[in-house]
């Protein structure tokens, strides 16, 4: 009698263990995904001629488009990542057919004027990032409306990076704890197990 409750004992102790040791690879596999997931948010972009984006226009050349907070904003950067051209807010653009390749799509714009850039879709994605241009135009001075949408787009671009910027050092953290954590309650749950 008194073996098979040791026997109980020991396959509970068993069962513990692998089941820490899961827990602790599913969590040591995650996290290097996630942070690869991230970096592929990003595409090379190469114009031939100039281009519109809300708020400014981009000689022809090569950029990154960088997707941030999963897709509402748009980072443009030049092509060596050394200037930063514009943090953009962009919404949804949903197709029926994923593309199969990278791609951008250009609107119309008043004759003389560049093409405006008004969605981008990542290969293989169906829901692409598009761009928010100002809808209507008015009798207004020209200078006047771009200066107020500017600041109101920069003001919330800001904000919405800053608090990006403040979610990625709070996730970076608690992953670390997390890891760290971890190795204590391995350690914990080994000298429980052991003892």
């Amino acid at each position: 009698m008194t073996f098979q409750i040791e026997k109980e004992t020991n396959m509970n102790a068993y069962r513990k263990l692998t089941l820490f040791a899961l827990v602790a690879t599913v969590l040591a596999v995650s996290t290097p995904n996630a942070r690869a997931q991230l970096l592929e948010e990003r595409m090379r972009v190469t114009f031939s001629g100039p281009v519109e984006v809300p708020g400014d226009v981009l000689p022809a050349g090569s950029y990154i488009f960088e997707a941030l907070e999963n897709g509402h904003l748009t980072r443009i950067l030049s092509a060596d990542e050394k200037h930063v051209y514009a943090t953009l807010m962009t919404i949804p653009d949903e197709r029926i057919e994923p593309m199969e390749k990278a791609t951008v799509i250009l609107g119309e714009s008043p004759k003389g004027a560049p093409e405006r850039v008004e969605t981008w879709f990542f290969p293989g994605d169906s829901v692409g990032n598009e761009f928010i241009y100002q809808k209507t135009r008015s009798s207004k001075n020209p200078a006047s409306i771009i200066g107020a949408f500017t600041r109101e787009t920069g003001r919330g671009a800001a904000e919405t990076a800053k608090g990006a910027a403040i979610s990625s050092e709070f996730l970076a953290v608690h992953a670390e704890h997390v890891v760290v954590n971890s190795g204590v309650a391995m350690a914990h749950a080994l000298k429980y197990l052991v003892s």
